[in-house]
């Protein structure tokens, strides 16, 4: 096996997002930097104890700034790798980038995020090639590579996503596409039931790959990943947001639908205000909303703008809600 993945939780204050290492014997790459700064740090002793290898790149799943934020200081300790998104990833972050560098820097403590986060550089293919060394049947030793593939733009806690499928290790990296088990899914920015079932369609395109290995976007430390319990912790977190948010008959009042999610979870203890508070206060009966979080214009999308790639059908039907 060429390449290796490994992963990183942040800080619960940092919302316990992963960051990913892909190594080989000659080189490396890092998917996802962290939010928060001393994470940023925490991230760089961890690349060093894994590999001699500097990243060639570091690459972004999405415009979330708890997936980039911070790769500045990762940036200036490797100054020749690249910051790299597709470009609907890119897109995403330059039409929200002032006002998220304005708002967490006056709600965070001083230090914690940079003043000017680094923005990445479009990337337009939809594969790389990681190189690695590459050893025969005899023991000689020669160039290997392998490919890794850019999955996108697909839906996940919000539009246009990038997941990375690495074949020779058959492994995903999802970011915010699966959750893992250990904390609540982000879905305060489910504004319509195309949105809902598109994240629906994007989890069942992951489980066509037959994954070994799904590395998740967030994970509280200590836990193992499961691809399969990961993936089945999402749906059903979709699947309950549907039946009590999406499609329910009477609109829940905001501590109803915070209790409900907390007592469906119970595992789930990290970070409650910013998950459950913020999706209580969303889509809660009298509930106060989230505004600086409202700048994309994603509610009106139609279903073949989000998952048009299935094509022949309906697509995957697995986990549908209606």
């Amino acid at each position: 096996m060429m390449i290796q993945t490994h992963h990183h939780p942040s800080s619960t204050k940092g919302l316990s997002s992963l960051t990913t290492l892909l190594t080989t014997p000659t080189t490396s790459l890092l998917i996802d930097p962290p939010f928060l700064l001393p994470d940023a740090l925490s991230t760089l002793s961890w690349i060093s104890s894994l590999t001699p290898h500097p990243p060639s790149a570091i690459f972004l799943t999405h415009h979330h700034p708890d997936h980039f934020f911070s790769a500045n200081p990762i940036l200036s300790a490797f100054p020749n790798a690249k910051l790299y998104a597709a470009p609907y990833v890119l897109a995403r972050i330059n039409n929200e980038y002032d006002q998220k560098i304005k708002y967490w820097n006056e709600v965070l403590e001083d230090g914690l995020v940079p003043e000017v986060p680094r923005r990445p550089e479009p990337y337009p293919w939809s594969f790389f090639v990681l190189g690695g060394e590459k050893v025969g049947e005899e023991g000689e030793k020669g160039e290997g590579e392998e490919v890794v593939v850019l999955l996108g733009p697909v839906q996940g806690d919000c539009v246009d996503q990038t997941i990375f499928w690495i074949p020779g290790e058959r492994t995903v990296v999802a970011g915010d596409v699966v959750f893992g088990r250990s904390g609540h899914v982000w879905v305060e920015e489910l504004d319509s039931p195309a949105l809902l079932e598109a994240w629906l369609k994007t989890l069942d395109m992951i489980e066509q790959l037959h994954p070994v290995k799904i590395i998740p976007g967030h994970m509280e430390a200590g836990w193992e990943l499961d691809a399969e319990a990961d993936l089945a912790h999402t749906r059903r977190y979709l699947q309950l947001f549907g039946e009590k948010v999406t499609y329910a008959d009477k609109k829940l009042g905001v501590q109803e639908l915070y209790e409900f999610f907390r007592d469906a979870f119970p595992q789930c203890r990290e970070n409650l205000d910013f998950f459950l508070g913020h999706m209580a206060n969303r889509f809660g009966e009298g509930g106060t909303v989230w505004e600086e979080n409202r700048h994309q214009e994603v509610g009106e999308k139609r279903p073949e703008e989000l998952s048009g790639y299935w094509l022949g059908g309906s697509g995957g039907m697995n986990g549908r809600i209606h």
